[in-house]
């Protein structure tokens, strides 16, 4: 009996030496460790998924998001930003990014910085740029460090807030005419998905441009800061014009989708009208409802008003801003070549035969000089040494 007890007492004793023996083997050894960075980098990714998911949303919601209206103040001032401006554009933007993430307190992660890229938070990828394999839009490329295992997450953001796809139907080219005067030029779009630049390219764009592009093509263009950001880029001869756009995958918005974005269709359902009648002004189908109004064309009137800025006006049916009035817009024209200028601007007064749309002015590309444009006669009232230029951008998707 004794031999039997002391026999128990050892089988006990053995079983509360392996249970302390496999606990400690636990802890200390290599299984263990693996378990737990297996937990630790478990965490880490659903901490990069999440912050991922974050930076989606503020790149597309821009100054809609929470996070502008924390941080816009103290973003304005880094930047030296003292004027108003389309807050509209930071919708897409690296800016928001890169002051979301010097200025939100508490953030569990970090951005890289590229030393290529002037030790900026981002890279800015095209087809012309990048070797990135199946890349289909151009966009930034960010790379967030968790800050408490280090763990790295690549994630790119398309750029694609500002445009707008034209509907397929049929249009008309140029200035309504009598059809005793000659063929009504008419055209459509169908099977086919054409994306117009909503607003004119700024000096933003072009400064991504001069970092990111190719420098043979960026030959004698500035970078633009403060309170030009976000203005037009206008000192561009069309050649740059071409190569930019180029640049992004797209080119110079052309005259005709330009019209068709503008004139306001007098039946939205009829896609293929018997004729395509048409207002001069974007925002009525009554050629006798003109108005003297800044906010539908910033005229030379304006200018005492209120200050000149990008998308200064309503957009037209299709979301196009600016298709009236502020600076002249420059387009390719593949029905009339030296019909090229949009030349409805704030060089003219609200009472100018200029401000029609599909009525256009011609402009050699090359300079901003009077002698470089052609008014038709009827020239501009101004003593300026040069004219703005903008433009935009579009582009055709193949399918």
């Amino acid at each position: 009996m004794k031999n039997y007890k002391r026999f128990i007492l050892i089988m006990l004793f053995c079983a509360v030496a392996f249970v302390i023996s496999f606990s400690f083997f636990m802890d200390f050894s290599p299984i263990s460790g693996k378990s737990d960075q297996f937990v630790q980098d478990k965490q880490a990714l659903k901490r990069l998924l999440h912050n991922s998911s974050e930076i989606h949303r503020i790149w597309k919601a821009g100054e809609e998001s929470r996070e502008w209206s924390l941080i816009s103040e103290e973003c304005k001032k880094e930047l030296r930003i003292t004027k108003n401006f389309d807050e509209s554009l930071l919708r897409c933007s690296p800016l928001l990014l890169q002051c979301h993430s010097l200025f939100s307190k508490n953030l569990d992660y970090s951005l890289v910085t590229f030393e290529e890229s002037g030790n900026l938070p981002f890279r800015y990828l095209t087809k012309s740029n990048s070797s990135y394999q199946g890349l289909r839009e151009v966009g930034i490329a960010v790379t967030l460090v968790d800050k408490k295992s280090l763990k790295k997450l690549d994630i790119f953001l398309e750029d694609n807030c500002h445009e707008v796809y034209l509907e397929q139907r049929a249009y008309a080219y140029g200035e309504q005419i009598e059809i005793k005067d000659g063929e009504d030029y008419r055209f459509d779009n169908f099977d086919r998905h054409i994306y117009l630049d909503t607003h004119l390219v700024t000096n933003f764009d072009i400064n991504m441009w001069l970092k990111f592009g190719n420098p043979d093509f960026t030959k004698g263009i500035s970078e633009k800061k403060e309170d030009e950001l976000f203005l037009p880029a206008v000192f561009l001869t069309y050649t740059q014009m071409e190569s930019y756009c180029s640049y992004k995958g797209r080119q110079v918005l052309q005259a005709h989708f330009l019209d068709a974005a503008s004139f306001l269709p007098m039946d939205l359902n009829e896609k293929i009208p018997k004729r395509n009648l048409r207002s001069p002004y974007y925002w009525t189908k009554k050629a006798s409802e003109y108005k003297s109004d800044c906010k539908l064309l910033y005229s030379k009137d304006c200018l005492g008003k209120r200050e000149y800025q990008t998308n200064s006006s309503q957009p037209s049916w299709a979301g196009l801003f600016d298709t009236m009035g502020g600076v002249f817009e420059a387009v390719r024209n593949p029905i009339d070549g030296e019909s090229n200028l949009k030349a409805s601007s704030y060089y003219f007064d609200s009472k100018s035969s200029w401000h029609k749309i599909g009525f256009r002015a011609g402009w050699n590309g090359e300079g901003f000089g009077l002698r470089d444009f052609d008014f038709r006669g009827l020239n501009p009232y101004v003593n300026i040494d040069k004219f703005k230029v903008g433009f935009r951008c579009m582009r055709e998707i193949l399918q």
